[in-house]
């Protein structure tokens, strides 16, 4: 292992990056950092701000961080609500906002995020990616193509004239979790990722680079409050407003439509999610509960697809409200309907490439699928842990006895479903 100083004039900081293995220990250090932070709430509410008003402008917000609400319970009072009056107050139309998002969604990550979603009726796209990309030292080649990706695939599903707004990674140490040794590293590595986006901005000749502006966090709330996502916005329609005046001032016709709610495929999914903001009905947090302690794990999960996404119906704190199907354990269980333990998806081929379970850093998955009263599997009762693990450290027949109890809730949610549409 070599350690080398950093030119004079730097401060001799330690060039961390340097050292052999270091970017692994900062993504270790990032899923600990994130797991620690479990009881910060976040918004987990319905991603969507509405003025109601006809004829408002549309912004689509795509990001973690900031955008992900950390420090409040309700995206009216995080960066979306904030936006959309924000904008409401700079051009007087009115604006809703868009979230597509959690904190577990890397560059890599935000095209599966975004999934199918229409982007044609969108007036403006507002991208706030990168500070965990930045701790976790995302090599900067693979920072390039992905947000390559992101904007080729904005392009193509926004209409020409409407733009994206590409923000910087805030200073690092604004993150209370993130100062320390590993912080000096995350922020050298977030400046040179800031300078490799604005250089990508401009190279399109659409989309405009914005620094991000300093949060300015209330005493006693650190991690985010309704006034730090006030001043964040301002600054940020500064910018942005303008453009969203270009786009409405060349069109005299537009879709009224935007995205919707979620159209449930299964009977009993409205009434299961309801619950899930609470982490599930009581049942079913009792039995992931339960389950957490008896196999020793860092989280258990009753999971619900739905299309494209995988839904947290009951889980521990800290876990995403939703995530791309294509990107979780669960989907190639439920494809062949058998119960699948992955001992180390660092050494699976199937997974070791996957962006999301990189980033949580859960490389051990078992999962039994759970089914509705007609027999289709609906979801997994699964386990993840944080250290690879041996087949066999889990009972199938145990983990087979929770799934039961599980999938006879939610049969009972369907059934109460079933009922009273009657």
């Amino acid at each position: 292992m070599v350690v080398r100083l950093a030119p004079s004039g730097t401060g001799g900081l330690l060039m961390l990056q340097d050292f052999v293995g270091f970017r692994a220990a900062a993504r270790l250090w990032y899923a600990k950092t994130l797991a620690d932070g479990g009881a910060v709430p976040y918004a987990r509410d319905e991603p969507r701000v509405s003025t109601g008003r006809r004829g408002a402008d549309r912004v689509l917000l795509v990001g973690n961080g900031p955008a992900h609400g950390w420090g409040v319970a309700s995206h009216q009072l995080s960066l979306p609500g904030a936006l959309g009056r924000s904008f409401t107050r700079r051009t007087g139309r009115g604006c809703d906002v868009d979230f597509v998002g959690e904190e577990l969604m890397s560059m890599g990550a935000a095209v599966p995020w975004l999934g199918n979603r229409d982007l044609e009726p969108y007036d403006l796209a507002v991208v706030v990616i990168g500070m965990s990309d930045a701790v976790r030292l995302t090599r900067l080649e693979d920072w390039e193509r992905d947000l390559d990706a992101l904007l080729r695939h904005l392009h193509s599903g926004l209409r020409k004239n409407v733009r994206t707004v590409i923000a910087g990674i805030q200073t690092v140490a604004s993150v209370p979790p993130y100062r320390g040794l590993f912080a000096v590293a995350g922020q050298r590595h977030a400046d040179r990722l800031n300078t490799v986006t604005a250089r990508a901005v401009a190279a399109t000749g659409r989309d405009v680079f914005l620094p991000m502006p300093e949060p300015t966090p209330e005493l006693g709330r650190p991690f985010g409050s309704p006034r730090m996502y006030e001043g964040l916005a301002d600054a940020m329609t500064a910018t942005a407003a303008p453009l969203l005046d270009e786009v409405r001032a060349g069109e005299a016709e537009r879709r009224e439509s935007m995205a919707g709610a979620v159209k449930w495929r299964w009977a009993g999914a409205e009434r299961v999610m309801q619950a899930a903001g609470t982490r599930g009905t009581p049942r079913l947090q009792a039995l992931t509960q339960r389950a957490k302690e008896q196999f020793g794990v860092q989280l258990s999960a009753v999971t619900l697809l739905n299309d494209d996404r995988l839904w947290f119906a009951a889980a521990s704190a800290g876990t995403p409200v939703s995530i791309p199907a294509e990107l979780s354990y669960c989907v190639h269980a439920l494809r062949t309907g058998a119960p699948l333990v992955v001992p180390n998806a660092l050494s699976d081929e199937r997974f070791r490439h996957n962006e999301f379970i990189n980033l949580s850093h859960l490389p051990f998955y078992a999962g039994v699928p759970l089914h509705s009263l007609a027999g289709d599997p609906i979801g997994m009762f699964c386990l993840l842990a944080a250290q690879p693990r041996g087949a066999r450290t889990v009972s199938l027949d145990a983990l087979q006895a929770f799934a039961r109890e599980a999938e006879a809730e939610l049969q009972g949610l369907e059934l109460e479903a079933d009922l009273a549409a009657r």
